[in-house]
């Protein structure tokens, strides 16, 4: 498990979440097929290292397993390495760098777009990007997840600071099912032995589809309302 705490959304920092994945739901999709594809190994990998960050069990569960599934060595030691050094002693990319440092500025900041910039100097824009889409699908989906779980705390008497209860009821009522097909997706992959290329890259592209339902309401919520600060309560 990473020493990094859980991020958990406010109204606020989930528009504006909401708002940039969702201008990213084309790159996610062409991360999986297309020209500016990133190999599944790979593609899997830079999922792994955001979530070292995050630390979302739903993510741990699902991209653990594709990842496993797409031939990544140690996944699970990978998920929880603990600086970007750890993470290129698995995996040696730059793209396992930039995906590292997405996830510790959430996404935003100088320290990104340095990043960005080194990684698409060492590979090429188009390519860059892609790996930035898919560092916004798993972010979304971790924050997600344990925004999810913080709404189960509060039931049980322990709610995370920063966050309301209407939220978090709304959010659960808006993502609960999809958070449960996730979870009954995890389990069945655990008994997926090593897939080729395309059945990954056609998962991959499956999963942004499914997601992409739900991403587009509050996405579209994100645009009207415009880029609002981004706040997060930490559990």
């Amino acid at each position: 498990m990473s020493t990094y705490q859980k991020k958990i959304w406010t109204l606020g920092g989930c528009l504006a979440d909401h708002r940039s994945v969702f201008l990213n739901l084309p790159r996610i999709a062409g991360a999986y097929v297309g020209p500016n594809s990133v190999d599944p190994h790979l593609n899997e990998s830079v999922m792994v290292t955001v979530n070292s960050v995050n630390s979302c069990p739903y993510c741990e569960g699902l991209h653990g397993e594709l990842a496993r599934m797409a031939g990544v060595d140690d996944p699970q030691g990978l998920m929880k390495a603990e600086s970007e050094a750890e993470c290129r002693k698995f995996v040696d990319d730059p793209a396992i760098s930039f995906a590292r440092s997405f996830a510790e500025n959430d996404g935003r900041g100088t320290g990104v777009e340095q990043a960005f910039a080194q990684l698409a100097q060492a590979t090429k824009p188009a390519f860059a990007a892609s790996v930035q889409a898919l560092c916004w699908f798993l972010l979304w989906g971790s924050i997600g997840g344990n925004t999810l779980n913080a709404f189960f705390s509060r039931l049980k008497g322990q709610p995370k600071t920063g966050s309301s209860f209407l939220f978090e009821l709304v959010f659960f009522l808006y993502y609960g099912p999809l958070f449960l097909i996730i979870a009954i997706v995890n389990a069945l992959l655990r008994f997926f032995p090593k897939v080729p290329k395309w059945f990954s890259a056609g998962f991959g592209l499956l999963l942004t589809v499914i997601a992409g339902t739900w991403i587009v309401i509050p996405g579209v919520l994100g645009l009207l309302v415009g880029t609002k600060p981004r706040i997060l309560a930490f559990g």
